[in-house]
């Protein structure tokens, strides 16, 4: 017996108002110089912009690029100051809808403004020129597509949190390494393993260790055995081959070479310069 397969074929209406939640009602960019009088003014809708060049932020001068979130029904002054002859490049969106309103409450912008610092703005400028061509199609699609970029955004600042989050957690663990450093300068340090308890390389754990302490961790880790090596040596009756042991040297000559090298004579020269 044939087996007959039966097709059946719905007729539905399809949702065109999937993208209603968004609204993106101006995109502005505007380089300004110098300070300018600013005054209170009460928001009817939500800002989103980039700024870049020199702003004040909270009565500090910043050079940072930063995203910053003005929400609706504030009063809030109408702009940014820079110092007088110093530049600011804003570029911001005005809009409004759900899908806005959660991403000011998830970034606690919903009663007031708030921003965020960026390691990079280029990323932010590219979306920011791409919602101000699809605001200039004035059209269904270009709308839907902008919310499409207004979520791309976002992505980008979630993006930002959580660098931030684990650059954060990075900073603390080198913060208990450069404190253990400092208790126990001539232990033996394992570099690798202590960029490895971060989950990260050799090289990128350098250049935050060399960005939180001004100097590379060899460095650090030899000015802080100099630090040790000057104290016992200056206050303290110890043999310099002991000495030499505190300070994670494994003999005389080493030490001898090492101490000369920073300080310009030998541990023995360094004492009786301290005893005279």
């Amino acid at each position: 017996m044939p087996i007959r397969t039966l097709f059946v074929f719905f007729r539905h209406s399809v949702n065109m108002d999937y993208f209603d939640d968004f609204e993106l009602l101006s995109v502005t960019h505007v380089k300004m110089y110098g300070a300018s009088r600013l005054q209170n003014i009460a928001t009817g809708c939500f800002y989103l912009g980039l700024m870049r060049g020199s702003v004040y932020v909270n009565e500090r001068l910043e050079e940072r690029p930063f995203i910053y979130f003005t929400p609706r029904g504030i009063k809030t002054p109408n702009g940014w100051n820079s110092p007088a002859g110093r530049w600011r490049d804003n570029f911001y969106m005005e809009c409004q809808g759900r899908r806005v309103e959660r991403l000011f409450e998830a970034w606690g912008a919903a009663n007031c403004v708030q921003h965020i610092f960026l390691r990079n703005a280029e990323p932010y400028a590219g979306k920011f020129t791409e919602m101000e061509q699809l605001f200039r199609g004035q059209s269904k699609l270009s709308q839907a597509r902008a919310a499409l970029c207004f979520e791309e955004l976002a992505l980008l600042l979630t993006a930002e949190a959580q660098t931030d989050l684990k650059n954060q957690a990075h900073a603390a663990a080198i913060q208990d390494f450069m404190f253990k450093v400092s208790d126990c300068p001539g232990a033996a340090f394992d570099l690798q393993a202590e960029a490895g308890s971060c989950g990260i390389t050799l090289r990128h754990w350098s250049r935050l260790f060399t960005a939180a302490a001004g100097m590379p961790p060899g460095r650090f880790i030899n000015s802080c055995r100099m630090q040790l090596a000057r104290k016992l040596l200056s206050e303290s009756i110890m043999p310099i081959k002991v000495i030499a042991g505190e300070c994670g040297f494994g003999g005389v000559s080493e030490f001898t070479r090492f101490f000369r090298q920073h300080c310009g004579m030998t541990p023995g020269e360094f004492r009786r310069s301290r005893l005279n």
